[in-house]
């Protein structure tokens, strides 16, 4: 089932962006739609940031490698043609591969959570990635491609390829949910929209996904800094000693402000808290 399934993520740029204003969102969000839409990859969730991209889909290396090379092509003759920029000629990507259901749906929430991580919008209510797709039949809409002339889709699409006829417009824009392989991507989560929202909002999520793909968790304060803040809520706010004299409902309220205060990671959290990890993730 997850044969040559793979979160792609490109490298962020440091310098520059690939998006400056909703006319670029608009540009190389159609450009990056209609070349998936042409390469025969399977597409089951993607989020378009201001200088990075993720995708999660299904296909073989080369056919990857094609499309992307086929992206940057077009995104980089908007981005030449409004700045003069060869932006689009330095985005790198990277594979992680998919083994099974759990990182599966990990990976999907993890890629729709970017806006939220990024302090940007929620995760639902971010208008460059498919997570308004599922569990949403309302989104199912817009203008055919087909509806369109010629020279309409060669204006708003910059594209005379043939392009599949499920495709729609809204506003301007390919929709994601006429792309993506939205009855899939609902069945992962059994059906359920709780599941799906659920996941989606799972605190650690991050972490996890960071560490499967080999890379370390930083954290935003050192333990000493977060050892002190645990010493003063003890006394400001249980009117204990020490952690050690907390029950499990003083230790559930402590995991939930820590998390809020100091963005403390699960692994840190473990590291400072006499908490187990089922109890960690009962209390998030």
């Amino acid at each position: 089932m997850f044969r040559n399934c793979y979160h792609l993520c490109t490298t962020a740029l440091k310098d520059k962006l690939l998006c400056y204003d909703e006319e670029d969102y608009l540009a190389i969000w159609n450009a990056l739609l209609v070349c998936l839409a042409v390469s025969g990859i399977r597409v089951y969730c993607l989020c378009l940031m201001s200088n990075h991209i993720h995708i999660l889909l299904s296909g073989t290396p080369e056919q990857i490698a094609a499309f992307f090379a086929h992206f940057k092509q077009k995104a980089g003759r908007h981005l030449k043609g409004r700045y003069g920029k060869i932006t689009a000629q330095q985005l790198e990507y990277e594979l992680f591969a998919i083994r099974d259901r759990k990182a599966f749906c990990q990976e999907l929430a993890y890629i729709l959570r970017n806006p939220y991580k990024a302090h940007i919008a929620s995760p639902f209510s971010y208008k460059w990635s498919s997570a308004a797709a599922y569990f949403n039949p309302f989104l199912r809409k817009g203008t055919k491609i087909s509806d369109l002339t010629l020279t309409d889709r060669r204006v708003l699409l910059k594209t005379r390829a043939t392009l599949p006829d499920s495709l729609r417009i809204i506003d301007g824009a390919v929709a994601a949910a006429s792309l993506v392989d939205v009855d899939f991507v609902e069945r992962m989560f059994d059906h359920s929209s709780i599941q799906f929202f659920n996941t989606v909002k799972i605190w650690n999520l991050e972490d996890a996904v960071n560490l499967s793909h080999g890379q370390k968790v930083s954290d935003a304060y050192t333990d000493e800094e977060v050892f002190q803040g645990i010493s003063q809520m003890c006394q400001d706010i249980f009117q204990a000693g020490s952690v050690d004299a907390l029950g499990e409902k003083d230790l559930v309220r402590m995991v939930r402000k820590l998390r809020s205060r100091f963005g403390c990671s699960k692994p840190q959290l473990l590291r400072l808290l006499p908490v187990d990890e089922l109890l960690l993730d009962q209390a998030l």
